[in-house]
């Protein structure tokens, strides 16, 4: 039923359209270890320790589908304080739309409606890339500056500027030789 055409090196769960029945389908995928890791490399974290996904893959009309679910993952990240890692558990919902490759159109004169529903993606060679949609939930909902709890950042100011000028080297030479 999936296809090993990688739209998303990390997670490659893909799902040709001809494999959707009409009522469309329900999965639940759990990341296996080396995806675990390669989520973690790719995100720059410490670790993925698990990334379940739920979700439905329903067909809408004129070969348009909608995927939507929802991801729980438990990652580890370094604080941005002490660096030490700070376990979260993420938990989110998506939805994205699939169109034909050939009927998406790229916005004219460069203007971008923020308004309107997101951009639709691409079906590709015939396959749903969910896993690109998965991993892009993960990314998009982690903890931007993670923090241990109680972790403080012991900022003092630099010391104020004093008004002298610091000692040359050429004065301490002339100090020696009028010491002598």
């Amino acid at each position: 039923m999936k296809s090993t055409q990688a739209m998303t090196p990390e997670l490659v769960w893909d799902y040709s359209t001809s494999d959707i029945p009409d009522a469309g389908l329900e999965a639940t995928r759990t990341a296996a270890p080396d995806e675990l890791n390669s989520v973690a490399r790719a995100l720059d974290i410490v670790a993925c320790e698990s990334l379940v996904a739920m979700y439905s893959i329903m067909p809408s009309h004129a070969g348009r589908y909608v995927v939507a679910g929802s991801i729980r993952a438990r990652v580890v990240q370094a604080c941005v304080v002490t660096l030490d890692p700070v376990a979260t558990t993420i938990v989110a919902e998506f939805r994205a739309a699939f169109w034909p490759e050939e009927e998406i159109t790229l916005p004219k004169g460069g203007v971008l409606d923020f308004d309107e529903d997101a951009e639709p993606e691409p079906i590709v060679k015939g396959q749903i890339g969910v896993g690109r949609v998965v991993f892009e939930c993960l990314a998009e909902n982690l903890e931007p500056y993670p923090r241990k709890p109680g972790a403080t950042l012991d900022w003092q100011e630099p010391a104020a500027i004093s008004d002298t000028k610091p000692e040359s080297p050429f004065s301490v030479l002339a100090n020696i030789k009028t010491k002598r």
